[in-house]
């Protein structure tokens, strides 16, 4: 894996940790034990080891029961503010390509850490939004969606990174979109 390619599967391993850190951190390690090439350096090789599968694969149990049930999913998201940075950081050095000068390294586990912070704060501000409007009635299929998403997410960016650009893009342009909606809607005479 490239400089780049590896600085992509970086950001989007941060990205899903932001969403769903254990489901993240579960695929990137289930990836470094059954192929160890693609992911040589130490903290693949630590999530890739047995107990820490296990203890990953029911940190995610936890959560998928969890942020099922209205009100202890904000409490929970609230608690992870501080757990999801800290592992897409660790999923970015541990899915950086060997060789990679500690500068690069670095980089991936800063932008792995701001990818997860970006996206955790957007799911808790459409979580906070599905409360208020469904009465918490909508959070259950949010969160299978954010499950399906940082499984689907993570294998993606690992097997295809150069899909973290496309979907950056498009991610972009729809918010610039609807940023643009925003400001018009307000200007528009009513």
């Amino acid at each position: 894996m490239g400089t780049i390619a590896s600085l992509l599967t970086s950001a989007g391993l941060g990205a899903g940790a932001g969403i769903n850190s254990y489901a993240t951190l579960l695929v990137l390690g289930l990836f470094a034990r059954f192929q160890p090439a693609w992911f040589p350096d130490e903290v693949a090789r630590f999530f890739a080891t047995t107990p820490v599968l296990i203890v990953v694969g029911v940190l995610y149990l936890i959560e998928f029961v969890a942020d099922k049930i209205p009100a202890v999913d904000h409490v929970w998201d609230v608690i992870h503010t501080f757990i999801r940075p800290i592992a897409g950081a660790l999923a970015a050095w541990g899915a950086a390509a060997p060789g990679l000068p500690k500068g690069a390294l670095v980089l991936a586990a800063v932008l792995g850490g701001s990818a997860a912070l970006s996206t955790h704060a957007v799911k808790a501000s459409v979580r906070a939004a599905s409360t208020v409007t469904t009465g918490g009635c909508g959070n259950p299929v949010l969160s299978v969606l954010e499950d399906l998403f940082a499984f689907v997410n993570a294998i993606l960016v690992i097997l295809l990174p150069g899909l973290v650009l496309v979907t950056a893009a498009v991610l972009i342009l729809f918010f610039v979109r609807l940023r643009r909606r925003q400001i018009n809607d307000v200007g528009a005479p009513t």
